[in-house]
């Protein structure tokens, strides 16, 4: 292909999608170029808790042509996986096409118009994506160390940049909220991305409270559980209960994992019922709204020992020492960390300065489903 008719493709986001359709855009001949505003390529990977490690299997979190080094274990470290899709980048020219500490602050594309667009039944209106070469994307990015903005044109825009950059800040009436707390509030993605060693030193002989039963509401509050121990326990806020599953359990069971024998399996071997963790809806719905996830390691042995104490409520509030349950109950507490989600289509949305354009990619939002492209099910 002559060189002055390849075709430049923005990539928004250096996690292992962005890597993926890098190294595709690569083997096709095209010139790609990666966003990310981290300073490392990984997404997610690159900021966690010290005890995250992977949901799945390695032998089903890998690429095609990549398999994992001799000897992974069989649920790979956060720095297992980070050390792999650096690998897979390195091996297939990807780091070279990375511009990393590089934000994009801003997409518009540029050659038809809102009213042309509308009209098409498919992409460009012939359903090629790059269509007639007339239409074009214009980045404007921020490179974050020099604070220097700039732009860039590009034929065509991958965007990958997940669903967790947004955080979901629970809303409060006047003076219940954080506002009145004397001790520190903040979210669990603030807490992951600390360095280990200042994370430790925040919950460090700390009455901790966390909020939510997800997986990083889980995985937060026994990491605090294990290193306060019974002194000063950590407490667990929670609505509704999900289904956190033993991988020593799990993998084996793959072909019931939709039927309701899987479910009374788990309840007769995970004591959730004991402890009033029992989830409101089935693992199908579950794996559906995707919040199936591991269970923490020696999680209920916390709760045993009285290192983790689990508090079930719909809604509370902020006091000077604590927090308020709506069942009346006070739980005093220094830090509290708010494992309360994501709004995931909100990062997606920025990118776009069209309001047209972020209601297109968007799409509708559903608690109960995992949005795919265009609707793909």
């Amino acid at each position: 292909m002559d060189s002055s008719n390849k075709k430049r493709v923005a990539i928004i986001g250096a996690g292992p999608s962005g890597l993926a359709a890098c190294k595709h855009a690569l083997a096709k001949g095209f010139v790609p170029v990666i966003f990310d505003s981290g300073a490392s390529v990984g997404g997610v990977w690159t900021r966690t808790l010290a005890s995250t490690k992977l949901q799945t299997p390695a032998a089903a979190f890998q690429f095609s042509d990549f398999p994992w080094p001799a000897g992974t274990s069989e649920f790979p470290s956060h720095d297992q996986v980070l050390a792999y899709l650096t690998a897979y980048a390195r091996k297939f020219g990807v780091l070279e096409c990375v511009k990393l500490g590089s934000k994009v602050v801003g997409a518009e594309y540029s050659g038809a118009s809102e009213k042309e667009v509308t009209a098409w039944d498919r992409w460009s209106g012939n359903g090629e994506a790059f269509g007639d070469g007339s239409g074009e994307w214009h980045l404007t990015v921020q490179h974050i160390e020099s604070g220097s903005i700039q732009k860039y044109e590009f034929d065509f825009l991958i965007v990958c940049v997940g669903r967790y950059g947004v955080t979901k800040i629970p809303t409060f009436p006047p003076n219940k909220g954080p506002e009145v707390f004397h001790g520190k509030v903040l979210h669990a993605q603030d807490y992951s991305h600390m360095e280990d060693r200042d994370a430790a030193e925040l919950i460090r002989g700390k009455r901790v409270v966390v909020v939510g039963s997800g997986k990083s509401g889980l995985d937060t509050a026994a990491e605090c559980a294990e290193a306060n121990g019974s002194k000063y326990p950590c407490t667990l806020i929670y609505r509704t209960a999900n289904w956190m599953v033993d991988h020593k359990l799990t993998w084996g069971l793959n072909r019931w994992l939709l039927s309701t024998v899987t479910e009374t399996y788990y309840k007769m071997h995970i004591p959730m019922r004991k402890n009033g963790m029992v989830p409101d809806c089935t693992i199908s719905q579950s794996l559906l709204g995707w919040k199936l996830g591991l269970l923490p390691d020696r999680f209920y042995d916390l709760v045993d020992e009285g290192s983790l104490v689990l508090n079930k409520c719909d809604s509370f509030s902020f006091c000077a020492d604590g927090l308020v349950l709506d069942t009346g109950k006070r739980v005093e507490a220094d830090v509290v960390i708010l494992a309360t989600g994501f709004n995931p289509d909100q990062l997606l949305r920025s990118v776009f300065t069209s309001p047209w354009v972020r209601d297109i990619v968007s799409g509708a939002s559903s608690d109960t489903m995992l949005p795919l492209y265009r609707q793909v099910d």
